[in-house]
């Protein structure tokens, strides 16, 4: 009786073993899956030099919270036309990543193949193709998967610049002061209450004029003595005490300053800022 019972156990535990190794081997198939989409949308953002060819100087900082990363950013010269833009999709990681994807694809079709370069009508086509292609296909209920986007169109000929604002909004840096563009107040995205209102604000570029262009994970980080979030207050405060640097110099300092906020907390959200100088 005792030698069946030992049987038992010994079988038990035999079947947990194989279970546990079978769970460790799929999560690591999981892993491997997801790092992969990860270095496949990693290929797919632009990369920094791009922007440093365009324009004066430059600079790209990107921090997903996991592998893969709901926030994206974007560029795409077309004749004399700079856009350029910023965007925090629905979620973070796999989920926000398919959306930061599509988005990101269909942003070049809009201007590539639709011919269409007011930013306020771009930001409305994606909103409508974006709706449309998380919930054709439904049967029931509806996806309300979407994004903010900070978007801008520059002409660095004419010196001229737009800009549109889903959610998001844009910052300027000329001489020693910051001005802030403000976002619209609707974000792109299935939304119950109908028509939605997207403005394409017109303004002059000036020489030495900074741009800076950003997801909400840098200002909603936590930390600091009282855990609290670094506030878009603080943010502005410290792009304009590094106005005077290089750009190289400034990303560098966000990343020292993103890093001593955060101390020993999680990172809370994807983190994407954009600087550009004319």
């Amino acid at each position: 009786m005792q030698a069946v019972a030992t049987q038992s156990y010994y079988q038990t535990d035999q079947q947990l073993l194989e279970r546990l190794s079978y769970l460790e081997s799929r999560a690591a198939e999981m892993e491997e899956s997801i790092r992969y989409a990860g270095s496949l949308q990693r290929s797919i953002l632009p990369n920094e030099r791009i922007f440093q060819n365009i324009f004066r100087d430059a600079f790209v900082l990107f921090r997903p919270k996991d592998i893969v990363s709901g926030d994206f950013y974007w560029v795409f010269q077309h004749h004399d036309d700079v856009y350029f833009a910023v965007g925090d999709c629905t979620g973070h990681g796999v989920p926000g990543a398919l959306v930061n994807i599509a988005g990101n694809t269909l942003l070049r079709q809009i201007i590539r193949l639709e011919g269409v370069s007011d930013p306020a009508l771009i930001i409305r086509l994606l909103d409508q193709e974006l709706t449309s292609l998380f919930n054709e296909n439904l049967t029931e209920g509806t996806r309300r998967d979407g994004m903010d986007i900070v978007f801008c169109k520059f002409n660095l000929r004419q010196m001229k610049g737009s800009f549109c604002g889903a959610g998001r909004p844009l910052y300027l840096a000329r001489e020693g002061q910051l001005v802030e563009f403000r976002k619209g107040p609707d974000a792109i995205g299935y939304s119950p209450d109908g028509e939605k209102e997207f403005e394409t604000v017109h303004f002059n570029l000036q020489e030495g004029d900074q741009f800076y262009l950003f997801s909400d994970g840098y200002t909603d980080q936590f930390g600091g003595e009282n855990i609290k979030k670094f506030n878009r207050n603080r943010f502005r405060n410290l792009l304009l005490s590094l106005n005077e640097m290089p750009l190289s110099k400034q990303k560098k300092e966000l990343e020292l300053s993103f890093e001593n906020w955060k101390g020993n907390q999680e990172q809370v959200d994807d983190v994407c800022v954009i600087g550009v100088r004319v």
